[in-house]
C-alpha cells in the first residue's frame, strides 16, 4: 500500500458511505496532478509523494473540508453570545453555594465542613451551567445556526427599535435561569435541611418523600430542560412560533402534575405541618391552595407572555 492509498483510506474513514467513491476519486486524482506536476520538475517520485501529502495536511482536517464540517465547538458566529451569557450565568452559582453553607451552619456543621460544602456545592453548579451552555450552542453551530442569520445578512436597516419586548434580554434570561437554579437547590435541599425533626433526630422534609419515586425527579427534569431552553431561546435571540411551542409545553408539563399533586394533598408531608402548625387540616388546605392558585397564574402569564411576543414580532 502506498502512501497514497494511507492518506486516501485514512481521509475516507470519516466520509459517509455515499460520498466516498466521489471524494476517492477527487482526491487520488489532485494528488496524482500535483505529484506528476513536481516530478517533472525533476523531483523524485517518492520524494514528490512525500511533499504533495504533506502540504494537504491532516486528513481528518481535510475530510472536515470536504464535507464542511466546523472543526470547533463554537464559531465565531455564536462565539460572542456564548462567552456574553456564560460570563453572567456563572455569577449564578455562587447561590446555591452559600444557601448550603448557611443551612450546614444552622444544622450545627462545623465552619470548615460548611463552607468546605458550599465551596463544591458552587463549583458543580457553575460546571453544570458551564456545560450545558456549551452543549446548547455546540449543538447550534452543528445545525448551522447563526444569531439572526434566519433572515439574511445584516445591514444598518436591521437595527432594532427601542421596543424590548421584541427581543430576548440577556438579563431575562439569567435571572430566570437563576430563579430555576434557587428552585432545583430548594427541592434537593429541603429533602435533609429542615426547621423540624423527628425524634431520631432526622429532619422532616416539607415535600413528600413518596414523590422521590416519580414524581419530583420528572418535575426536576422539567426543570432542568426549562433552563436548557432559555438558553436556546437566548442564542435564538427573538421569540418564535416554535419557542413558544416549546415554551407551553414545559410550563403545561411542570403545572399540570404540580396541580394536581396539590389538589389530592399529596405534595406536602403532613408530618412537617403537624411539627409547625400543630395539625395537618386547615395549614396543608391553605398551602395547597397557594400552591394551586400560583401556579396556574405563574403558567398562564409565562405562556400568555411568550404567544404575545410571537405576535407583537409579526
Amino acid at each position: 500500500m502506498t502512501l497514497t492509498d494511507r492518506y486516501v483510506a485514512t481521509t475516507l474513514r470519516r466520509i459517509p458511505g455515499d460520498k466516498r467513491d466521489d471524494i476517492d476519486r477527487e482526491l487520488r486524482g489532485s494528488i496524482a496532478d500535483a505529484v506528476d506536476a513536481r516530478v517533472e520538475s525533476g523531483a523524485d517520485p517518492v520524494d514528490a509523494e512525500t511533499e504533495v501529502l504533506t502540504e494537504l495536511g491532516d486528513p481528518d482536517r481535510l475530510a472536515a473540508e470536504y464535507l464542511e464540517r466546523p472543526l470547533y465547538l463554537i464559531g465565531p458566529g455564536l462565539y460572542l453570545d456564548w462567552r456574553r451569557l456564560l460570563s453572567v450565568l456563572l455569577w449564578i452559582a455562587p447561590i446555591p453555594g452559600v444557601v448550603v453553607l448557611v443551612v450546614d451552619l444552622l444544622d450545627g456543621a462545623s465552619s470548615g465542613e460548611a463552607v468546605a460544602s458550599g465551596i463544591w456545592t458552587a463549583a458543580v453548579v457553575a460546571l453544570q451551567i458551564a456545560f450545558w451552555t456549551t452543549l446548547v450552542f455546540a449543538v447550534l453551530e452543528r445545525n448551522g445556526h447563526r444569531r439572526g442569520n434566519l433572515t439574511g445578512e445584516w445591514t444598518v436597516e436591521r437595527l432594532p427599535e427601542a421596543d424590548t419586548n421584541r427581543r430576548v434580554s440577556l438579563g431575562d434570561t439569567v435571572w430566570t435561569i437563576a430563579f430555576l437554579v434557587v428552585g432545583l437547590a430548594v427541592l434537593f435541599l429541603q429533602r435533609n435541611y429542615s426547621a423540624y425533626r423527628y425524634p431520631d433526630g432526622s429532619s422532616i422534609p416539607i415535600l413528600d418523600p413518596d414523590l422521590w419515586s416519580f414524581w419530583l425527579p420528572a418535575l426536576i427534569a422539567v426543570l432542568v430542560l426549562s433552563a436548557v431552553f432559555e438558553v436556546v431561546k437566548y442564542a435564538v435571540g427573538h421569540w418564535t412560533v416554535t419557542l413558544a411551542v416549546v415554551n407551553t409545553v414545559l410550563n403545561l408539563l411542570f403545572t399540570i402534575p404540580l396541580v394536581w399533586l396539590a389538589s389530592i394533598d399529596r405534595l406536602f408531608q403532613p408530618d412537617y405541618f403537624e411539627a409547625a402548625f400543630g395539625d395537618t387540616g386547615d395549614s396543608m388546605r391553605v398551602a395547597n391552595t397557594i400552591v394551586i392558585v400560583v401556579a396556574i397564574g405563574v403558567a398562564v402569564w409565562e405562556i400568555g407572555e411568550g404567544w404575545w411576543k410571537v405576535l407583537r414580532s409579526r
